[in-house]
This record gives structure tokens, sequence and C-alpha cells, in this order.
């Protein structure tokens, strides 16, 4: 009979070391829920083809775009390293294959751009005659709630993240 009362009273008893480890598992398994996807919501770039250019124009017209500063302030050697902090498309397309924008630099009086579509080049966009060569990448995350606009310089590599506003 001693046995069954025992039985039933039982209890495992957790040590310290024990419980730190099981508390620390389960922080590390929250921060992977948390923050695992945080780097790849973003689709990756590609070049759309012309029914993806067509929304994209779309998506574009009348919207402004702020540089991410979270690492600093880019600039891109095609852009002759002038800190490009935002971007603004115009409502029209003023052309069947274009938007006019205007572009916001630190220290200098807007310029006015106009970003255009080519099929095996995806979009680019000119300073008065001179064609950038710079790729302009519309991207939006997989959830749908954030976009992001990545100017990719051809020759140095390089990105400018810009965010909606």
């Amino acid at each position: 009979m001693e046995d069954t009362k025992h039985e039933g009273k039982t209890q495992q008893i957790i040590s310290k070391p024990k419980v730190v480890l099981l508390s620390g598992f389960a922080l590390t398994v929250l921060f992977l829920f948390a923050f695992g996807c945080y780097g790849c919501s973003y689709q990756p770039i590609t070049l759309p083809d012309t029914e993806q250019a067509i929304d994209t124009m779309a998506r574009l017209r009348n919207s402004s775009w702020i540089l991410d500063e979270t690492e600093g302030t880019a600039t891109l050697e095609e852009l002759y390293d002038l800190a490009l902090l935002t971007i603004s498309f115009s409502p029209q397309s003023q052309e069947q294959q274009g938007l006019s924008m205007e572009l916001g630099f630190a220290h200098m009086p807007a310029m006015y751009g106009h970003l255009f579509y080519e099929e095996d080049e995806g979009f680019t966009f000119s300073l008065g005659q001179d064609v950038l060569p710079i790729t302009v990448v519309y991207s939006l995350s997989r959830d749908g709630k954030s976009e992001t606009l990545t100017l990719v310089g051809q020759e140095s590599n390089k990105h400018c993240y810009y965010l909606k506003l």
C-alpha cells in the first residue's frame, strides 16, 4: 500500500541548468520564427516580361519613393555618386512605354528624368538625352504589404533600395 501512495506523489524536479537550457532553446525558436523570413520576404530580382512591365508601370504611376538609409546613404557611380534621396513618378505616362519622374538629390535641386522599359534590358531611366547604365527593379513582398524599388548599377553592381511613401 505504501508503494501506491508514493507513486501518486512523485514529482520530477528540474535543475536550474536544465531550466536555463530549455528557456534558451524556447527563445531561439521564437526568434527563428519571428525573424526567419525577414530577409526572404522579397522576391528575387528578375527582368520583367511585357505583361509584368505594364503592371509595374501601373503600380509606379503617381507614387513616391524614399531611399532606405538603414545602411547609410548609398550612392551609385553610374549616377555620378550623387545621393538620390527621393523618386516621384508622374500620374500619367507621356509615352506608351514610359513615365516621367522627379529625382530628389541631397544638396541639389530636383532633376527630371524618364523611366522606360526595354524588353531585353528591363527598366532603366534617362536624364535628358543620356540613358544611364542603371536597372530599375520593382518588387512586391510575398504578403503584398511592402513594395521596394531597387536601382542597380550595371557597371558597379551596387544596389540602392527605395521604400514606397
